[in-house]
């Protein structure tokens, strides 16, 4: 193992030793674009006497603009911890308190979003992020997410020739709009589903391109197959339309 971590530090940007036991790294990659919209946060919060609290990690795969996965960097966790659950020790009542934080984190965006810029065709900002968030505390792990950001736990295992392996374990399940679990919940909402070259996808209508004015019920509208995730933080586009 120690072998296998050695070449795995070699390639990667960032590590962090939390404490004896616990190492964390990130790598991020940005691809053909010339612009990067994901963010990561790992933040390890710490007791008055310097013991660790909590420790923190974030993914956010921005779309749309690098604005929403920077805001979801910046107040996810406080939004989290803001709520009096957070501090129980009730597993339940901490799995709340991230939910709720989730939830103040979206609402906090609908304050901002007319800031972003808005979209070459003069559209509401389309900005959104998937959001992965794990939190190791007092020797429990606590997940939340939303979008097709994967969080994946290895355990060891021995194979018969005492030979060791990590075997994956996936804590999450993919808010995919193929889905028929998410596609029952968009349609309950008011929304739909459509193919755009074989990949269903969240349908926006929005009013037709160059409209200007006011938005009414009278006012003409196109559906765009938009969205490749069924949920996501931000894109209020959809709420504004």
């Amino acid at each position: 193992m120690e072998n296998i971590f050695a070449s795995l530090l070699r390639q990667i940007r960032y590590y962090c030793f939390i404490s004896s036991n616990v190492l964390c790294f990130n790598f991020i990659i940005k691809g053909g674009r010339k612009y990067m919209e994901d963010r990561v946060h790992i933040e390890t919060v710490r007791k008055e006497d310097g013991s660790i609290k909590f420790t923190f990690f974030g993914i956010f795969d921005g779309h749309g603009g690098h604005e929403a996965s920077e805001y979801v960097r910046t107040n996810l966790l406080n939004n989290i911890m803001q709520s009096d659950l957070f501090d129980s020790d009730d597993d339940d009542d901490v799995l709340e308190a991230i939910r709720l934080g989730f939830l103040t984190t979206h609402h906090g965006i609908w304050k901002v979003v007319s800031e972003w810029p808005r979209t070459a065709s003069g559209y509401t900002s389309t900005a959104g992020t998937t959001a992965s968030v794990a939190i190791i505390r007092n020797g429990k792990l606590y997940t939340g997410h939303v979008g097709d950001s994967a969080i994946i736990l290895l355990k060891r295992s021995y194979r018969k020739d005492n030979i060791e392996d990590l075997v994956p374990h996936r804590l999450t399940v993919d808010h995919k709009p193929e889905s028929e679990d998410e596609q029952a919940r968009i349609r309950i909402a008011g929304g739909s589903v459509a193919l755009k070259s074989g990949v269903a996808r969240v349908v926006w209508t929005r009013p037709i391109r160059h409209h200007t004015g006011p938005v009414r019920r009278s006012t003409p509208t196109e559906s765009i197959p938009f969205l490749a995730v069924a949920r996501s933080l931000g894109e209020l586009v959809f709420l504004f339309s």
